[in-house]
């Protein structure tokens, strides 16, 4: 298998990848007339009739997606190809096996996050929706750049494709943009208030591209805030630990507004969720109230261990430097007693 992996060539690569394209429209196109219910293993949950989640049945309560899963399933596949390149080439030292099974969980938890069992359910129940917010914003990111997927492609691209295609990329414009951590924590903060406060969540409710496309938007939001802290991507914005720290603490803030937003009033903020048949489950306004607690609990949480996370990290640092003024040091001694 390995093998297999490392004699997959960029042009095979690309082959593979443009037939499992047109075979995911083609069932986006087959689903959309109608012929899922002939798929045994996939239930799509309609918003008027919720079923309550019942084991084992609600782990295949599905909201199936051909084109974007299969998306994030050929990301995960090009990871694995490059990474099983670098290893070949006696590079594996820099990506251990470990960064491979962060990206791995990174995207299958978005998958399961957008596409599985709370699929089913987040157009009905809003505490639902925060809880795949929270996962696409704050723990999807940083697992899948713990990968770190743009040193990846540097290391097994070679210096031609190097020079021709991946530095062009880097140091773009956009891309010191993107990588620029005020810009991120912008972000970070905007996406989702605007989200909220605007008409654009109740309108997803209706409108599938809009849906999925706030799902996206999460998710870049969170790998544009979480890229300059996680490290180990390419970046020109080097955060010095203590500036990592405080960066961190704008979590806390953040998901407490959001959390009150929801938590603090006493009427129901949307009324087109409000109108959803409830055959099960919290009433709207308590439902609002839970989605507010997760928001403010949750990023509380995430938070405390960022920052706990990013002071070892600091300490760890500061012992590595003493390390070497120490060594430093005893070989200046060394040299000054020679004869």
């Amino acid at each position: 298998m390995a093998a297999r992996l490392a004699a997959v060539t960029p042009r095979r690569f690309a082959l593979a990848w443009f037939a499992g394209l047109a075979a995911a429209l083609l069932l986006t196109w087959w689903l959309r007339a109608g012929n899922s219910a002939s798929v045994a293993f996939v239930f799509v949950c309609a918003v008027d009739n919720v079923p309550p989640p019942e084991f084992p049945d609600v782990l295949f309560t599905l909201a199936l997606e051909p084109l974007p899963v299969y998306l994030l399933l050929s990301a995960a596949a090009a990871y694995l190809v490059l990474w099983q390149h670098v290893r070949a080439a006696g590079r594996g030292r820099l990506f251990p096996a470990w960064r491979l099974a962060a990206f791995l969980i990174g995207i299958g938890l978005v998958i399961l996050t957008v596409f599985g069992p709370l699929a089913g359910y987040d157009r009905v129940f809003l505490f639902v929706h925060m809880i795949q917010h929270f996962i696409l914003i704050t723990i999807a990111p940083p697992l899948i750049l713990l990968g770190s997927p743009m040193t990846l492609l540097l290391v097994a691209a070679g210096p031609r494709r190097r020079e021709r295609w991946v530095y062009p990329l880097t140091h773009a414009r956009w891309f010191e943009l993107f990588t620029n951590p005020v810009v991120g924590l912008v972000l970070f903060a905007a996406v989702p208030v605007l989200w909220y406060i605007t008409p654009l969540f109740e309108r997803s409710f209706t409108n599938d591209w809009l849906h999925f496309g706030g799902y996206a938007l999460f998710l870049f939001a969170g790998i544009h805030y979480w890229w300059p802290v996680i490290g180990g991507n390419p970046t020109r914005w080097n955060l010095p630990h203590p500036v990592r720290i405080f960066y961190l603490f704008a979590l806390v803030p953040i998901h407490a507004f959001l959390g009150s937003l929801f938590y603090e009033p006493s009427r129901v903020l949307y009324e087109e969720l409000a109108a959803q048949p409830r055959l099960w489950g919290p009433d709207p306004l308590l439902d609002q109230q839970i989605g507010g607690a997760i928001m403010f609990l949750a990023g509380e949480a995430i938070g405390l261990v960022a920052v706990i996370a990013a002071a070892a990290a600091w300490a760890r640092a500061d012992e590595r430097e003493a390390r070497r003024a120490d060594a430093r040091m005893a070989r200046e001694k060394a040299r000054a007693s020679a004869p």
